[in-house]
């Protein structure tokens, strides 16, 4: 049994298709190898929630024969999964126009707890290539739940899937307050964006393909509504493309691509008794990559997977343009992310992250300026199977806003399977 256990993973790693990037990062995989989906993201593959989250995460891997007897497949085409996260934050306690920095204190008071993330996954696969996916997060009201039919009958080992999803683009990081996520894709505005905030989900069709080292998705969508309508202003296109190689006998593994996004944005056609003649659009595009080095293999208590010093660095930068619809100015933005995991021992990762964004707004009254920037240390520590614990210390300086040099504490708690 162990040995069909083991066959049975090996055969699902290479036959997958998408990984939290880090982990894309150092093993030259697409995400879709730990994810159910063509594109990551979302629920986990047998690969993803069995195997590589039970022996290759925790402080100590779990046995094959626990394995045996805790399966995400309640039947042959039937699969389950889930990603519950609780944070608790607390942050300086500084009058905003006062602007006190860094010598205001913490909170004194307890902080405040929030479920930052729900979803219960559910996929039925009745064949091998037709997958019927749903995910339900704690938001119903602000769309947080895909809902979609996938084909993988496309060449080059290519799919097609149609219904509500989050479109593809760039780095699906898992901290979805990253500038790039928050920045560029909220509400396609040019605010600030210091409250974190989903990432979009749109209804249409999706399709990809990823012959040898390439990974290329393009969709068609419309902004998920409580109130459709046969004209409105939410299309929306998307694009991306990646490629990934590697060094093997250095462990070093390469990744790099891009991404490109329109929001027309078109407003109410003539009959209806309005027209305005400036189309207010949205268009961003940007570039990714990532560098990996699988560590020091059997050094100091790490083996298997990663090796000591396991190492991934991540980085992203878009640009978004946009007319603003007070001023009529034409506004770019810039936003980017770079983040950093260095392995310390097995279940302990060192995190660091930079972000930065240029809002633009550099002609708009009250803003001096329009950039920001946050600088995130922390750890992620995995104790147990199918648990991560992640404290983090967060230092935002937001020049010419109210939020200068605020600090901010936050320990999440993030159980996934």
């Amino acid at each position: 049994m162990k040995r069909f256990l083991c066959l049975t993973l090996l055969l699902t790693a290479a036959t997958a298709l998408r990984a939290e990037p880090q982990y894309s990062a150092l093993f030259g995989q697409s995400c879709y190898l730990c994810h159910a989906g063509a594109t990551g993201r979302g629920m986990r593959s047998l690969y993803g929630s069995q195997f590589f989250g039970a022996t290759y995460l925790p402080f100590k891997p779990v046995s094959f024969e626990l394995l045996e007897k805790v399966k995400p497949k309640l039947s042959e085409s039937v699969s389950i999964g889930a990603d519950l996260r609780t944070i608790w934050m607390s942050e300086n306690t500084q009058d905003n126009n006062a602007q006190a920095g860094l010598s205001a204190p913490l909170s004194t008071n307890t902080g405040t707890i929030s479920q930052m993330e729900g979803y219960l996954y559910f996929a039925l696969q009745p064949t091998e290539e037709v997958l019927i996916y749903y995910s339900q997060g704690i938001a119903q009201a602000s769309g947080r739940f895909e809902a979609y039919g996938q084909a993988n009958v496309l060449p080059w080992h290519g799919f097609v899937k149609a219904g509500q999803f989050q479109e593809n683009y760039g780095w699906a990081f898992a901290d979805h307050t990253s500038f790039v996520r928050t920045g560029l894709l909220m509400d396609y505005s040019g605010t600030e964006a210091s409250v974190p905030n989903p990432p979009h989900y749109g209804v249409g069709a999706e399709l990809g393909f990823h012959p040898k080292f390439f990974d290329l998705t393009a969709s068609y969508t419309n902004a998920s509504s409580t109130i459709p309508g046969a004209r409105d202003s939410q299309k929306r296109w998307f694009a991306r493309a990646s490629a990934q190689h590697g060094i093997e006998s250095l462990g070093l593994q390469f990744c790099a691509g891009g991404s490109w996004f329109l929001a027309p944005r078109k407003y109410a056609d003539p009959e209806y008794g309005f027209f305005l003649p400036e189309q207010k659009r949205y268009e961003g595009w940007g570039g990714f990559g990532g560098i990996g080095w699988q560590g020091l293999q059997d050094k100091l208590g790490c083996h298997g997977g990663f090796g000591f010093l396991t190492t991934s660095l991540l980085f992203e930068y878009d640009r978004k343009a946009w007319t603003d619809t007070d001023s009529l100015l034409a506004v770019t933005a810039a936003y980017s992310t770079t983040q950093a995991s260095v392995m310390v021992q097995p279940g302990v990762w060192l995190t660091g992250a930079y972000d930065w964004m240029d809002t633009g707004w550099r002609d708009i009254p009250g803003y001096e300026d329009p950039q920001a920037e946050r600088t995130t240390l922390g750890l992620q520590v995995f104790p147990l199977p199918w648990i991560e614990i992640s404290p983090r210390y967060r230092l935002y300086s937001l020049a010419g806003l109210t939020q200068r040099n605020k600090q901010m504490m936050e320990v999440q708690a993030h159980f996934f399977f």
